[in-house]
């Protein structure tokens, strides 16, 4: 059966993945951005979200309610946390100096495999596509992604304004103590 599946998986899908992965990589180790910058992987999610989602905002209006939702959820949890150790608005070159993180390839992994297994689900069974019971977790899922890394973006811009926009290399914990870093 995983033969057929893979098989029959188009495959600009595998061109895809790839570039995904390298995009995920390429997060794992400190790097310079410009501002505008942190934007675009959390807008192409945001279409790929979407562009995931039109079909079932059709058959279910109500998953277009619940992806808003979740992609405001995600984004209010961490737009107004603290930025995580380690970064730097760096003002004489325009810059956020980031350091590396691990979780933006976890995420975008999980994405990926979620949209791959839903789009398999559906192709083998085609009544999935209105099923209430598949469109609402779907939205939820893909609206709360979209919105992590639209916060993250939004959290990092916050440094970019700020006049001494500098975080330890020695802090690891937020809101004195709780929590953990932002990470994405």
């Amino acid at each position: 059966m995983i033969v057929i599946i893979l098989s029959h998986t188009p495959v600009w899908v595998w061109g895809l993945l790839a570039a995904l992965m390298a995009l995920g990589f390429s997060q794992t180790r400190q790097r310079r951005l410009a501002p505008w910058r942190l934007l675009m992987l959390p807008l192409v999610l945001l279409g790929l979200g979407l562009w995931s989602m039109a079909p079932g905002f059709m058959a279910l209006p109500l998953s277009a309610l619940v992806w808003l939702a979740a992609l405001g959820a995600g984004a209010s949890l961490l737009a107004g946390r603290p930025a995580q150790a380690g970064t730097e608005w760096l003002p004489a070159d325009q810059r956020l100096l980031l350091p590396g993180s691990w979780m933006p390839l976890l995420l975008i992994s999980g994405i990926f495999s979620l949209r791959y297994a839903a789009n398999v689900g559906m192709a083998m069974n085609p009544g999935w596509r209105s099923a209430p019971e598949l469109l609402l977790p779907l939205a939820l899922l893909y609206g709360a992604f979209s919105g992590l890394f639209l916060g993250r973006a939004l959290a990092l811009l916050k440094l970019t304004r700020a006049p001494a926009a500098v975080l330890p290399r020695s802090l690891s914990r937020w809101s004195a103590g709780q929590g953990k870093p932002l990470s994405l």
